[in-house]
This record gives structure tokens, sequence and C-alpha cells, in this order.
């Protein structure tokens, strides 16, 4: 229970945790509690109290500060503005790229696509297919990157993942443009979560871009290429379940034999030719 909810429990004459409750008062509240409330009954159970409001002046600041923000500017004004989202959303967006493996190096600015959940203001038309990408370095580097994972053809839009913000709920009226989204993630409990996430916000076709089968079997593949250690067992024994849970079998089989992840940016070497074989 929060603070808020432990003072109108004790508004509605509740029985409560009182140590609990003394242990979320602000500062200025620990140690002045017994002159706003006074103990009037001890319940069966040891930990629980009933108080009486003797100041209700002092409650009744107490209770409008306790109140729970709305939005993130009644929240900045509490000091804790990271309480809640942005109203608004942002993605940027490669529109209409056709991959060329023989394109020049060139550096190209994204559009933008802005969002408030019912209203998107964007400078481009979507194709029917989006391409995510999570990581900075595999984005601006998209015509490297992509032919290495996919020979998908024709335009398709290309939006920056900027890890956990593209599952921002008010991104779903933007993904729901597109009939097919491509997810290009990291091959660990984050990127799985993220793409479980997306399922949740969109009605659009959704695809995990994991290596061919035949990578995630061979033993030489996973150990050159899976390098990156868990944070905990327990994060590596969810992202199989994870894996399972999303019939990305042969995935969790790699994480399995290797008790490691594999990062998105091994793309950028020279995975692209024991990629491209297996392919064929």
């Amino acid at each position: 229970m929060t603070l808020h909810q432990y003072l109108l429990a004790i508004k509605d004459n509740k029985a409560i945790n009182l140590k609990r409750f003394l242990s979320l008062l602000p500062a200025k509240y620990q140690h002045n509690w017994r002159n706003i409330f006074k103990t009037c009954l001890k319940t069966s159970q040891q930990v629980k109290h009933r108080l009486m409001i003797i100041d209700q002046q002092s409650f009744n600041a107490m209770l409008a500060e306790a109140k729970p923000s709305q939005n993130r500017i009644e929240a900045a004004l509490l000091g804790n503005s990271h309480q809640h989202n942005a109203s608004m959303s942002y993605l940027l967006v490669f529109p209409a790229v056709t991959l060329n493996a023989k394109s020049k190096k060139t550096l190209i600015c994204p559009k933008i696509m802005v969002s408030d959940g019912s209203v998107l203001t964007q400078e481009f038309t979507s194709q029917k297919t989006l391409v995510i990408i999570e990581n900075q370095e595999n984005f601006f580097r998209y015509q490297e990157f992509l032919p290495k994972l996919t020979d998908i053809g024709g335009a398709i839009d290309i939006a920056f993942g900027q890890g956990n913000s593209i599952s921002n709920s008010l991104n779903s009226i933007y993904f729901n443009q597109y009939q097919k989204i491509l997810c290009c993630f990291d091959y660990d409990l984050g990127g799985l979560t993220m793409f479980a996430s997306l399922k949740k916000l969109t009605q659009a076709q959704l695809t995990f871009l994991a290596p061919p089968a035949m990578s995630l079997n061979s033993q030489a593949f996973i150990n050159k290429h899976f390098k990156k250690t868990p944070d905990t067992a327990v994060h590596w024994q969810k992202a199989i379940a994870l894996a399972i849970k999303l019939d990305l079998n042969d995935l969790a089989h790699a994480f399995n034999i290797s008790k490691k992840f594999m990062e998105q940016e091994v793309f950028l070497s020279n995975l692209s030719s024991c990629l491209q074989e297996e392919k064929r």
C-alpha cells in the first residue's frame, strides 16, 4: 500500500499496519505524528492498529501531499517527474529505404515521427513493412547490417528502437500503419522482452529476426558469437523460457548451450559470409 492508500484507510476507520505506515511518512511528520493521530485500538492481529484523527487540518494537508500525481507536470511539482512517461513519443525513421549491398557509405539524416497516442505526425508516407533496429550503430549502418540478416525486397521503413523507448504505448498508432514489422533486437532477455511488449501494441504481423536455425544449432557459430554474459543466472533462465514461449526454440537452444547472449553489433563483423552461405 502507498501512503495515500494508508491515509484513506485511516479516514475510513480501517485497521492498518502501523509500523509500515510510519515508515512511509515524510520526515516532517515522523516525530509529530502523535499530534495528528491517536492510537485508539489494537486489533487481534499484532501489527494492525486503528488510528483516530485528532488534527484534521494537518491530516488534510498530509492527504493532499500524498495524493498520487496524474501526469509528468504534477509529478515535477512534487520533485519526481520520472514517475510518469512524457505525454509525447518520437521515433527516428529512415523512410522508403531500398537495401543495396553496393550502396556507398553516406551519412543520411533520418525523419521523425511524433505521437501523443491519438494524433500521429510524420513527414513521410509509410511503406507496408517496418524494420525496427534496436542499437544505434546498426541503425545508422543499416545498409551494411540488414542484408546480413534478411533478403527483404522492395521499399521499407527503418526505425530506431532506442532501447525500451520503442515499446512506449504511444507508438501503437504508428505501428498499426504497417502490415509487417521485423524486429532486429539483441539476442538476450531485454530484446525478447521488448518483442513480447510490441506484440501487445500492434495488430501488424511481427517477426523476430534471428540467425538461421542452422547457425543457432552450430556449436562453432555459438562459441564464436554468443559472448555476452547474462547479468544473473535468473536472467539467463528467463530468456530461455521467454524464447520458448515466443516459439524461438533454436534461439533458446543457443542460450542453453552457450549460457550466454549475443549482441546485435556482431552482424557488422565478417559474420555475413557465414550466414549467407547457410541461407543458400
